[in-house]
């Protein structure tokens, strides 16, 4: 597998879903529930057509998963290429006409996710990372933020987080951020968890976490924020790859910190 050319048909299949969907901002056509709290609109397939017929037109035979199906195509889970899609990681601002939301591509190949890109096309920034190089930002190399070491590190972080859409898992988010709030500098609703992770992979914020993620959230973005030089697991800090959907991303310093919040509010 060449990672660079993979990297480059990336760069072109999100930038060109990026497009359109900064261009249906406003006008996201009709709109559905998947389920409670949980949206999806038309222009969210126009999005992830445009991206998986781009990346079809290079790697024809390569198998595609994306978060809007189709519902009756069976899941090529067993790809030995497999393109993850998530056509825009913040539906729900996406339709309120919020311009804050992501557009998110990996592959995974040989058993590794091994190229992950997130952009955001409202405001033009193009995260991106191979397995074997850097975590860049529009070209330029990222890392995350090493502010302190310590407890003041903890009390000292801008933590970001969201909702899940329902169920017991909402109910615990709700206790572990009344516990957390009152221990860090702040903590934000940010409603993309894509661009979440990413902005713990520059360092605008030093964590972001969340207990209930599919894979199209977070396949592009956790690659980008260990290339960066965080730490990604699930949220009992074991491997992110067999997570039920609960996942941590962080700096690295604050990772037990945040770790035992979660584990804290979980046990309550």
């Amino acid at each position: 597998m060449d990672t660079n050319r993979a990297l480059d048909v990336a760069v072109a299949a999100v930038r060109k879903g990026g497009d359109i969907a900064r261009m249906r901002l406003g006008d996201p056509g009709y709109v559905t529930w998947k389920g409670h709290r949980d949206v999806v609109c038309e222009a969210s397939f126009y999005v992830q057509n445009a991206i998986a017929s781009t990346i079809q037109a290079e790697y024809p035979d390569a198998g595609i998963l994306g978060e809007e199906g189709p519902d009756d195509a069976p899941l090529p889970v067993d790809a030995p290429e497999l393109w993850i899609i998530d056509p825009i990681c913040g539906s729900l601002n996406f339709v309120q006409g919020i311009p804050y939301f992501g557009v998110s591509v990996a592959l995974r190949a040989e058993g590794n996710i091994c190229v992950g890109v997130v952009y955001d096309p409202c405001r033009d920034e193009l995260f991106a990372a191979t397995l074997d190089g850097a975590a860049t930002l529009n070209g330029r190399k990222i890392y995350v933020q090493q502010i302190s070491e310590g407890i003041e590190a903890w009390s000292s972080s801008i933590v970001g987080t969201d909702w899940p859409h329902t169920g017991e898992r909402r109910d615990q988010t709700r206790m572990i951020l009344g516990m957390m709030i009152g221990q860090v500098n702040d903590c934000n609703l940010m409603g993309s968890p894509a661009l979440g992770i990413c902005n713990v992979a520059c360092g605008r914020m030093h964590a972001y976490w969340h207990l209930d993620l599919k894979i199209w959230d977070i396949a592009a973005a956790c690659l980008i924020l260990q290339r960066a030089g965080g730490v990604f697991t699930d949220e009992h800090g074991n491997t992110w790859l067999y997570s039920d959907g609960g996942y941590i991303a962080t700096n690295a310093v604050i990772h037990g910190w945040t770790l035992n919040c979660i584990q804290a509010g979980l046990k309550v």
